[in-house]
C-alpha cells in the first residue's frame, strides 16, 4: 500500500464510500448466514454438518490487491450474486460447500479491504471514532439482515432474490470515492508469525471475534429453538445481540481515543465471558433475556471497534495492508474451526455446547490480552 497524501475532502469521500458499501453487503450477509441455517435445520441437517457447511465459506481466499481497490469490490460484488443466485438453484448441503466457498471469498474480500481502506483514510488522532461510526453503520445494516428473514421467511427464492438486491446496492456507494480511493498493491507473501509478534493480541482478538461471529449467526437462533422460543423470537435473540454490536460502536470508538487500548481488550473477552454465563438462566425471562443479549452484543461490538483501532496504532505503511490481511486469515480460521467444533458441542450437550465454545475460546485468548503486548514498539514502514 502506498503512502500518498490525501486531502481533507479525499479523505471523507474514502470513508464515505467504504462505509457505505461495507455496510450494505454487511445487510446482505446478516440476511443469509442465519437463513442458510434455517433452510437447514428445516431440511432435518444434522447440527454438525451446518457447524461444517456454515464454516467453509471462511477458509476461501482473500483476494485484496490484486484488481486495485475499487475493482476488487465491484468483482466481488458481482461474485456474491451469482453465489446468491446459485444457493437456491441447488438445494442441498453437499452442493452448498462450494458455492459457500465462493461466496465467502466474495464477502470476506470486501470486509477486509473495506477495513484496509478505513485505517488508512481515517486521521491517527481521530480514528477510534471514524471506526467507531464505520462500525455502528456497518453493524447495524448486518444487524437488520435478519430481521429481513421475518418479512421474507426462509422459503422459496424470495429471501435470496431480496439478498441479490441488497448486494447489487453495494455498488453504488463506490463512484463516491472520487480519489478518495487507496492505491493497494498486491500484499504478497504474508508473514503472519513476524506481524503476530508485534501484536499477539491485535490480530489473535479476530480469532475470537471470528469464533463469536460465526456461531452466534449459526447457532444462536438455534439455542433458543431448542432452549423453547418460538422462531420469531429465536431469531429476534440474534437481533438483539447484533443491535448490541451496533449501538456500542461510536461510545466504544470515543472511549479507544481516551484510555489504554491494550486494558480494553483485557476487559472485553471477560464481559464476554460473564454475559455467556448469564444467558442460561436469562433464556426463559424476557426481563433477562434482553438486556443480557444487548450486553453480549456489545462486548462483541467492542471486541472489533479496539483491535481494529489497534491495526492503526501497532503497524505502519505496507504493513497495516498486511496485517488486516493476517487479520482475515485468522478471522477466516475462527469462523471455520468455531462452527465446527460448536456443531460437534452443540451436539453433546443440548443446547448449551455451542456458547461453551465460544467462552472456552475467550477465556484462552484472555492470556494473550494480558502478557501479550506489554510494551511493544510499534512496527515501522
Amino acid at each position: 500500500m502506498a503512502e500518498v497524501a490525501i486531502s481533507r475532502a479525499e479523505r471523507w469521500r474514502g470513508v464515505a464510500a467504504a462505509t457505505g458499501c461495507i455496510s450494505i453487503v454487511g445487510l446482505m450477509t446478516g440476511l443469509v448466514w442465519p437463513l442458510l441455517a434455517l433452510r437447514l435445520d428445516a431440511q432435518g441437517v444434522a447440527s454438525r454438518l451446518i457447524g461444517l457447511n456454515s464454516s467453509v465459506h471462511a477458509v476461501a481466499p482473500r483476494l485484496v490487491g490484486r484488481l486495485g481497490l475499487v475493482n476488487t469490490l465491484y468483482a466481488c460484488i458481482a461474485a456474491a450474486v451469482a453465489a446468491l443466485l446459485l444457493l437456491p438453484l441447488f438445494p442441498n448441503v453437499y452442493a452448498w460447500f462450494p458455492i459457500r466457498f465462493a461466496l465467502g471469498a466474495a464477502t470476506s474480500t470486501i470486509f477486509v479491504a473495506g477495513e484496509t481502506w478505513i485505517i488508512h483514510v481515517a486521521p491517527p488522532e481521530r480514528r477510534g471514532r471514524i471506526v467507531g461510526i464505520f462500525g455502528f453503520v456497518w453493524a447495524a445494516c448486518f444487524a437488520a439482515g435478519p430481521l429481513v428473514i421475518g418479512l421474507t421467511g426462509i422459503a422459496g427464492w424470495t429471501p435470496f432474490v431480496v439478498a441479490v438486491g441488497i448486494a447489487l446496492l453495494g455498488a453504488l456507494p463506490l463512484p463516491l470515492a472520487q480519489g478518495g480511493a487507496i492505491s493497494l498493491a498486491p500484499v504478497g507473501r504474508i508473514d503472519i508469525r513476524r506481524l503476530i509478534r508485534a501484536g499477539p493480541a491485535t490480530l489473535l482478538a479476530v480469532f475470537l471475534l471470528a469464533v463469536f461471529d460465526s456461531v452466534n449467526d449459526s447457532f444462536l437462533p438455534l439455542y433458543g429453538l431448542r432452549s423453547g422460543l418460538g422462531e420469531p423470537a429465536a431469531v429476534t435473540v440474534l437481533t438483539v445481540v447484533l443491535a448490541g454490536t451496533t449501538v456500542v460502536q461510536v461510545p466504544i470508538g470515543w472511549l479507544a481515543d481516551h484510555v489504554d487500548r491494550r486494558r480494553l481488550l483485557i476487559a472485553i473477552p471477560m464481559g464476554s465471558v460473564l454475559m455467556l454465563a448469564l444467558l442460561p438462566f436469562a433464556i426463559a425471562s424476557p426481563w433477562l433475556l434482553w438486556p443480557v443479549a444487548l450486553l453480549y452484543g456489545c462486548t462483541i461490538g467492542s471486541l472489533w471497534a479496539v483491535s481494529l483501532i489497534l491495526v492503526g496504532e501497532r503497524y505502519r505503511g505496507a504493513d497495516v495492508a498486511a496485517a488486516n490481511m493476517a487479520r482475515g486469515v485468522l478471522y477466516g480460521l475462527g469462523a471455520f474451526a468455531g462452527p465446527a467444533l460448536a456443531g460437534f458441542a452443540f451436539e453433546l450437550w443440548m443446547p448449551h455446547g455451542a456458547l461453551a465454545v465460544i467462552a472456552l475460546v475467550a477465556l484462552l485468548f484472555l492470556p494473550v490480552a494480558v502478557f501479550g503486548e506489554r510494551d511493544r514498539p510499534q512496527m515501522q514502514a
